[in-house]
């Protein structure tokens, strides 16, 4: 985009559709991989095995995304603003993640140490931990990928990834292996990830100059933190129920936190939505100078996330039951009451995730940071409330909560400082949507495929039916940006 900020043609919406698709694609086929990966882990290695592994990688990532603190989406911003900043930027920010995530990990290791957990426990931290940091490292590398509007590198890296780890790693539990060798299996397709992006970057976007300076690794640090603080704490609130729930019923038995797990695997499986639409906008709100463009943008924004969200999330929650036993098989039956509240985080995390990118882009993420750290205070407050008594449902009652919790307020702060929201015209078609697609599901006992197909049309529907009657304009804007 040459002059985003004064574009009023078609342009920017048919970039952003166009990268957020080809985004999404690559995302939709790593997460498939992924997800058959998690499914076959819980089968194989049983709730105690699949736990452990879980909440390795919860407290890994928990700890390691603290390493770089904010310098991602500093790097995207900052090139997107001037693509000649990369080759100050790429090198110095990575040899800050190294450093860092060193330190995170032994404190990792010293966290489970300190604790009852047993020996295969500990060492799935060591190993999933130094995967996690360096799928944290090879991010430095997508954040360019994004500046430069090249999404389909991140799709080209994470799929090639993801599929030889679900490949390399059903092999293995299929053959007997442990939660030890899963957790090598990942950390190698780690870092197979990080060299296939450095390779596709230096190939067809932009080799950057490898020039160290350290006097620069405490500024970068110092204009990352704003922006850290909000991208951590919203990360920390996300994984946090999980952590949680392994540190007040782990230890020995993990069960809980297996039940747990199988279903946030489901709805995480589905943020690749939301990572895929705000990486696509990132580039046009960071380039943009009035503020009324930035609340229509932001408008539209909501109503396009919870449109495609929408179908999705009420599928969790109407078709739990089926999708658990198809998955997981009646040894989970536990986890479908978890799914149902985790349903609505579908939709919940993408109108977070718009908010927080709005704001760090306008160079306002303090303001982020401020709710994230209220809504974090409520979570934990309540977890240790209700995780002793409820286990699993608690935490995903409590999760469901905090979400929307966070989403009333981060709306409220992103009208306040660049316009009114119109939430009619945001929400109005997805929850016209959403109301035909229960209305059908609710009342009959469809198999799960067919239920699929019957709701999304309902859904379809429902929300074309709501527009095209109160608000075609805006219907007209989306066919233009797309089709023309």
């Amino acid at each position: 985009m040459s002059t985003d900020a004064q574009d009023t043609s078609h342009a920017p919406g048919r970039r952003i559709a166009r990268n957020a698709a080809v985004r999404a694609g690559g995302e939709a086929i790593a997460k498939v991989a992924s997800i058959a990966f998690f499914v076959v882990m819980a089968r194989e290695l049983g709730q105690d095995g699949f736990g452990e592994f879980m909440f390795a990688l919860s407290l890994s990532t928990v700890l390691v995304l603290a390493s770089g603190f904010g310098t991602e989406e500093l790097v995207a911003r900052e090139v997107a603003r001037d693509r000649t900043r990369v080759h100050g930027y790429l090198a110095n920010v990575a040899a800050v993640k190294v450093g860092t995530s060193v330190i995170l990990l032994i404190v990792a290791a010293v966290i489970v140490n300190l604790g009852d957990w047993p020996p295969e426990a500990r060492a799935a931290v060591y190993i999933v931990g130094a995967g996690v940091a360096l799928e944290n490292l090879g991010r430095t590398w997508h954040s360019v990928f994004t500046a430069y509007e090249r999404l389909g590198m991140i799709s080209i890296s994470l799929v090639i990834q993801r599929t030889l780890t679900a490949g390399v790693g059903i092999t293995v539990l299929l053959a007997g292996g442990g939660v030890v060798a899963v957790s090598v299996v990942f950390a190698v397709g780690a870092l197979i990830g990080l060299l296939i992006a450095t390779q596709v970057l230096r190939r067809f976007v932009v080799a950057p100059k490898w020039e160290i300076d350290r006097s620069r690794w405490l500024p970068l640090v110092k204009a990352g933190v704003p922006i850290g603080l909000a991208a951590l704490l919203f990360t920390i609130l996300l994984r946090l129920d999980a952590t949680l729930l392994g540190l007040l019923t782990g230890g020995e038995d993990n069960r809980e936190v297996g039940v747990y797990a199988a279903a946030f695997r489901l709805v995480e499986g589905t943020l690749f939505v939301s990572w895929a639409f705000t990486a696509s906008v990132l580039p046009w709100l960071s380039r943009q100078t009035e503020d009324a463009n930035v609340a229509r943008g932001y408008e539209l924004g909501i109503k396009a996330i919870t449109s495609v969200l929408m179908p999705i999330g009420l599928g969790f929650v109407l078709l739990a039951s089926p999708l658990i036993h198809l998955l997981y098989g009646p040894d989970y039956a536990d986890a479908v009451l978890p799914l149902q509240l985790l349903g609505v985080m579908t939709v919940l995390y993408g109108l977070n995730s718009l908010a927080s990118t709005v704001l760090i882009t306008r160079d306002r993420p303090q303001d982020f940071t401020w709710i994230v750290a209220f809504v974090t205070v409520e979570n934990v407050v309540l977890n240790l409330i209700m995780i002793p008594k409820y286990g699993a449902d608690g935490t995903a009652f409590n999760a469901a909560l905090s979400g929307v919790l966070l989403a009333v307020l981060s709306i409220s702060l992103v009208g306040r400082h660049f316009g009114r929201i119109r939430l009619l015209r945001a929400f109005g078609a997805p929850v016209a949507g959403g109301l035909a697609m229960a209305a059908v599901l609710l009342p009959t006992d469809l198999p799960l495929v067919p239920a699929a197909v019957v709701g999304v049309a309902a859904y379809l529907a429902g929300l074309l039916a709501f527009e095209r009657l109160v608000f075609p304009a805006d219907l007209a804007t989306v066919r233009a940006a797309i089709w023309r």
